[in-house]
């Protein structure tokens, strides 16, 4: 009985810590890149994340969206404009031959993920 009260002690702990810095959690976005090269990721005018072939990259606990334009530019200098906004809980599966952003609620009833 203690141990349960113990965890909910941590989790209002948790959440007052959380309130009083104004921050609100956020959710994780992923990116998978399927294609057979490294690409780069670029969200917003500034964030750029690179991303190995086979390879994937995980934003944690993002609170807020990156507005477009999301450009994924492949080692051959080709580049892949996504004009929607990137939110926390999505995933941007990067092909050989395309991009696809698949939305978080999308995610949630599918079960899909970076493998799928």
């Amino acid at each position: 009985m203690r141990a349960g009260r113990d965890v909910l002690v941590g989790a209002v702990a948790g959440a007052v810590l959380l309130a009083v810095a104004g921050c609100a959690p956020g959710a994780d976005i992923e990116i998978a890149n399927q294609a057979d090269d490294d690409v780069t990721v670029r969200l917003g005018d500034e964030e750029r994340t690179e991303v190995g072939d086979g390879g994937g990259a995980l934003l944690l606990d993002v609170t807020e969206c990156y507005g477009p334009p999301l450009v994924v530019t492949y080692a051959d200098a080709r580049e892949v404009v996504v004009d929607d906004d990137l939110c926390p809980g999505d995933l941007l599966r990067v092909t050989q031959d395309h991009v696809d952003l698949v939305r978080a609620a999308d995610r949630a009833a599918s079960g899909d993920g970076a493998h799928g």
